[in-house]
C-alpha cells in the first residue's frame, strides 16, 4: 500500500512541477483538432457528400469527449464519497484543459457527423431526430462552460462561476439520452454510470451535510 501511495505522489509532484511546460501542449492539441475539422469541412464541400473517413473520425471524437468528460467529473465524485485516490489529483491538476478539450472534441464531433452536412445541404435541417436535438443541447451548454473556462471569467463571476459550471450535471444526463436513444451501447452505459455516480454522490454529500447541521 505504501509503495502504491509513493509512486502516485511522485507522479503527481513531477507533473505539477512540469505543468507550465505541459499546459501549452493542450493548445497545440486544440489547434490540431480544429485544423483536422477544417480539412474535413473542405472535403465535404469538394466531394459534395459526406466523407466516410472524416465522418468516422467525428464519431470517435464524440466517444473520446464522452470518455474525457467521465474522467473530468471523477475527482468530484470521489471527493464527495471521501474516497482518496491520489492519482486522480492529476486530473484536477489539468481539469480546465481537459474540460476545454471535451468541448473542442464535442464541437468537432457535431460538425463532422452532422453540422457540415446540414450547412452544405447534404441532409435537411428539419426534421432532426430527438437524440440529435438533445446532443446539440448538451453541446450548447458545454459552450458556456468552455467560454468561462478562464481566470478572467472565474474572477468576474465569483460564486456564480461555480453555479454555472454545475450545469455539467445536466449535460451528463443529456448525454445519457443522446447516446441511449440511438442504441444501448458501451458508450451509453459508460456515461450513464458516471451520471448516476454523480447524482448519487451529490445526494450523499447533501445528506451528510444535513446530518452534521441537525
Amino acid at each position: 500500500m505504501t509503495d502504491s501511495k509513493d509512486w502516485q505522489t511522485d507522479l503527481y509532484e513531477n507533473l505539477a512541477r512540469k505543468s507550465p511546460q505541459i499546459v501549452p501542449l493542450f493548445k497545440y492539441l486544440y489547434l490540431a483538432i480544429i485544423i483536422f475539422l477544417i480539412f474535413g469541412a473542405n472535403s465535404y464541400i469538394q466531394k459534395g457528400q459526406i466523407d466516410q473517413f472524416f465522418y468516422t473520425s467525428g464519431v470517435w471524437f464524440g466517444r473520446t469527449a464522452l470518455t474525457l468528460l467521465g474522467i473530468v467529473v471523477l475527482p468530484g465524485i470521489l471527493g464527495r464519497f471521501a474516497i482518496e485516490i491520489k492519482i486522480t489529483r492529476i486530473i484536477t491538476l489539468f481539469r480546465r484543459q481537459l474540460g476545454i478539450l471535451v468541448f473542442v472534441l464535442a464541437f468537432s464531433h457535431y460538425q463532422l457527423v452532422r453540422g457540415i452536412s446540414i450547412y452544405t445541404g447534404q441532409i435537411p435541417l428539419f426534421p432532426r431526430p430527438i437524440f440529435e436535438v438533445i446532443g446539440t443541447s448538451a453541446l450548447f451548454l458545454l459552450f458556456f462552460m468552455f467560454l468561462t473556462s478562464n481566470n478572467f471569467s472565474q474572477k468576474t463571476l465569483g460564486k456564480n462561476w461555480k453555479r454555472l459550471h454545475r450545469v455539467v450535471y445536466i449535460i451528463l444526463w443529456l448525454l445519457v439520452l443522446h447516446t441511449g436513444l440511438q442504441r444501448i451501447s458501451i458508450w451509453s452505459i459508460f456515461i450513464f454510470t458516471f451520471a448516476l455516480l454523480e447524482l448519487t454522490s451529490l445526494i450523499y454529500d447533501y445528506l451528510k451535510k444535513k446530518q452534521k447541521t441537525a
